[in-house]
């Protein structure tokens, strides 16, 4: 049955949180340079990616809706949840733990601070609403926390959080997001560009190239930047890659910023694939993006909370663990936690813990 005789939901709630078609065909091109990652990259007021620049088409979002949907979505999410209070983010830790909050949303609690990365706590995504309330309270994000934002999509930038989390929390954001977020009284609010850092306490934050676009209500297409995120301190480092599709991005910085203990990486919302692999990995291509980037370990995240696209919302894990088992990879260093679960981060190799 296409969309039209079933859901125009879908369709809609995807060009509204940021999962919009680029030119089709549309595949990773093995000709690119690492320069390209470092080239200028906006233009009359627009960003860009310089190795590949995004084709708006809106014609291809009714293609998408007249399609027929191939997997049969009637039947109960499994996602897995447990129970967290909170209060673990609360003191010092001993060591590292990362509990997913949910979609792009980690909690990072390392020694004595805290960081959330893309952080979403609201009820919705625009319109989809969430299918797993959030891992932990908003109320147990500690104050003196600091937060990462990787782009404006709906999913990953969320008024409702923002305006509820503590008035003190730093933000780390793309060029172009400060005014919205001094806008609601949040202050405290970095702007950085592709490879630029900023420096907080033992920390250094690095904006890094991702392939995305931007797009929100009051945004044009393009006006604020899209990125990943390096968040390293003395004795840990901590890849967020927000969203993205897969590129030649992942090796560079590797090469550039290794070692890398930790990979936040995007493993759903990816179907239908001449649709959405400009902008979204599938859990194949999140397995790559892991083993480009050469870390230790892999989250996988941007699954099981909000249903955007033509894979049931619970699918990419088995995806995921069948691309490991087919590569001969190791199962052992690619995490899938349940909302809510808390993982204590391996700790380092001498060498790098003294780096």
């Amino acid at each position: 049955m296409s969309r039209l005789r079933s859901s125009v939901v879908a369709p809609l709630a995807a060009l509204l949180a940021g999962c919009a078609p680029p030119a089709e065909p549309w595949a990773p091109r093995a000709d690119l340079e690492p320069a390209s990652l470092h080239a200028p990259h906006r233009h009359d007021g627009r960003f860009f990616n310089p190795w590949d620049p995004f084709a708006w088409r809106p014609l291809e979002l009714l293609r998408w809706w007249l399609s027929e949907n191939p997997y049969d979505k009637s039947a109960s999410v499994r996602v897995p949840v447990v129970a967290n209070d909170g209060a673990s983010l609360s003191g010092i830790e001993g060591s590292a733990s990362a509990t997913w909050v949910g979609h792009a949303t980690f909690a990072v609690h390392d020694e004595e601070d805290v960081f959330l990365t893309d952080p979403h706590f609201g009820p919705r995504a625009f319109l989809p609403r969430r299918v797993r309330a959030p891992g932990v309270p908003i109320e147990a994000v500690p104050p003196d926390a600091f937060a990462v934002v990787s782009h404006d999509h709906y999913d990953h930038l969320d008024a409702w959080t923002v305006e509820r989390l503590p008035a003190s929390i730093a933000w780390y954001v793309p060029l172009g997001l400060g005014d919205w977020f001094r806008e609601r009284g949040r202050s405290d609010v970095v702007e950085l560009d592709w490879w630029q850092s900023a420096r907080r306490g033992r920390w250094t934050l690095t904006c890094l190239p991702s392939q995305h676009w931007s797009r929100r209500l009051g945004h044009g297409i393009n006006e604020t930047l899209w990125c990943s995120w390096l968040i390293r301190s003395d004795r840990r480092s901590y890849f967020f890659a927000g969203d993205t599709g897969y590129f030649h991005g992942f090796a560079e910085v590797a090469r550039q910023l290794g070692p890398i203990d930790v990979a936040m990486l995007p493993i759903g919302a990816y179907e239908p694939r001449w649709f959405m692999r400009y902008q979204h990995m599938d859990p194949a291509e999140a397995y790559q993006a892991f083993l480009d980037l050469r870390a230790r370990h892999m989250l996988a995240m941007h699954w099981g909370t909000f249903d955007l696209t033509d894979e049931p919302v619970d699918r990419a894990p088995s995806v995921l663990a069948e691309a490991v088992r087919a590569r001969g990879g190791d199962p052992s260093r690619v995490h899938v936690l349940a909302i809510g679960e808390r993982w204590h981060v391996p700790e380092p190799p001498a060498a790098a813990a003294a780096r």
